[in-house]
């Protein structure tokens, strides 16, 4: 039973997903490909702590490459694997993203890493993405896949601003 205690309890870990809590505007920039020229969209995102404080639910809304938008991110903080661990699903496809990160020193820097499904090729693609919080009422979200030439190219950035 105290396992289990700890495994359940919030921790420092968890302050981490209360700084995304509230209501974003963002302006998206995606690239399809390398080289190719970005398309940019105007977006928003609501976040709130579900289950306890132990998860973050953001749902997002808006247009992607000029078509309607919808996507919902779970992030936790797994005491277990001593990670956080976050969840994605959108509109454009029926896969299930996952990617697990840690944080930097300064507590404002996360770096996820995992394998995403690859739509083009029916693979899976790595994915490094990084969500660095610029102030309580600013963020910076950036996506990172490897090609198939082994090189990394940015597919997205997400800059957040809090509504006011």
């Amino acid at each position: 039973m105290e396992a289990y205690m700890k495994l359940m309890a919030l921790s420092e870990n968890h302050d981490y997903l209360k700084s995304l809590v509230g209501h974003w505007n963002a302006k998206s920039t995606m690239w399809a490909f390398p080289g190719t020229p970005p398309s940019v969209s105007q977006n928003s995102s609501e976040g709130s702590l579900i289950m306890g404080g132990r998860f973050l639910m953001m749902k997002y809304s808006g247009t992607m490459m000029g078509q309607p938008f919808e996507g919902l991110q779970i992030a936790g903080y797994d005491n277990l694997q001593k990670k956080y661990v976050i969840f994605w699903i959108n509109n454009t496809s029926t896969a299930f993203y996952l990617t697990t990160g840690t944080l930097d020193t300064s507590g404002k820097v996360m770096t996820e890493t995992g394998d995403w499904p690859d739509l083009m090729t029916g693979e899976t693609v790595k994915v490094r993405s990084v969500t660095r919080i610029l102030s309580p009422d600013e963020f910076v979200y950036e996506t990172f896949m490897t090609g198939a030439d082994g090189k990394e190219f940015k597919t997205m950035e997400s800059h957040g601003v809090r509504k006011k």
